[in-house]
C-alpha cells in the first residue's frame, strides 16, 4: 500500500499533451547527468535522427521518464560503459491502422537483466538488487508510458546490456 501511496504521489497527473523535440529533450537531460557520467567512466554515444519529427506528450513526464532509465543504466555500470541514446522515426501497425513512432532507445553495456527482472521491470514491487534507491524508477517509468498511450520494449540478456525502446506517437 506504501509503495502504491508513492506510485500516485509521483504520478503527477494526466499527461497535458504537445508536440516534444525529443532529440532537445535528451540533450538537455544529460547536461544534467554529465558529471555522473564523467565520475563513472561512461561514454556517450548519440545516434540523433536529425529530421526526427516531434514526439507527441509531456515533456516533464517524458524527461522523467528518460532521466530514470539513463540514471538506472549509468548505475548498471559501475564499472564505467558506454550508454547509448538513440531516436528515430518508424510506422507501426494498431489494429491495421498505421501510425508513425518516435522511437527512443537507452541503452547500456552493463550486466543485463534476467528475464524474471524483465518480466516484473514495471511492476511496483520494490525488486531493486542496488544499495541505493528506491527500486520505484522503473514502475514510475511505466506509469508515465501508460498515461501517453505509448509502449516500451526491453530488449536485454544477463551479461549483455539492455536497451529501453520507447515508442512514442509522431506529431502530426
Amino acid at each position: 500500500k506504501i509503495v502504491e501511496q508513492i506510485l500516485d504521489f509521483a504520478r503527477t497527473s494526466d499527461p497535458v499533451m504537445a508536440p516534444v523535440d525529443v532529440n532537445k529533450l535528451l540533450d538537455d537531460l544529460m547536461l544534467l547527468t554529465r558529471h555522473k557520467m564523467n565520475l563513472l567512466r561512461i561514454q556517450l554515444v548519440r545516434k540523433f535522427d536529425s529530421s526526427l519529427p516531434n514526439a507527441m506528450g509531456d515533456a516533464i513526464q517524458m524527461g522523467q521518464a528518460f532521466l530514470n532509465l539513463a540514471l538506472n543504466a549509468m548505475e548498471a555500470m559501475p564499472q564505467g560503459g558506454t550508454l547509448t541514446l538513440a531516436t528515430r522515426l518508424v510506422t507501426l501497425s494498431r489494429g491495421g491502422e498505421p501510425w508513425r513512432a518516435v522511437v527512443i532507445e537507452i541503452g547500456d553495456t552493463g550486466a543485463g537483466m534476467a528475464e524474471e527482472q524483465r518480466r516484473a521491470a514495471f511492476t511496483s514491487f520494490l525488486n531493486t538488487t542496488k544499495a541505493r534507491g528506491t527500486g520505484l524508477g522503473l514502475a514510475i517509468v511505466g506509469k508515465i508510458m501508460e498515461a501517453h498511450g505509448a509502449k516500451v520494449k526491453i530488449l536485454s540478456k544477463s551479461g549483455g546490456g539492455t536497451r529501453f525502446r520507447l515508442f512514442f506517437r509522431a506529431e502530426g
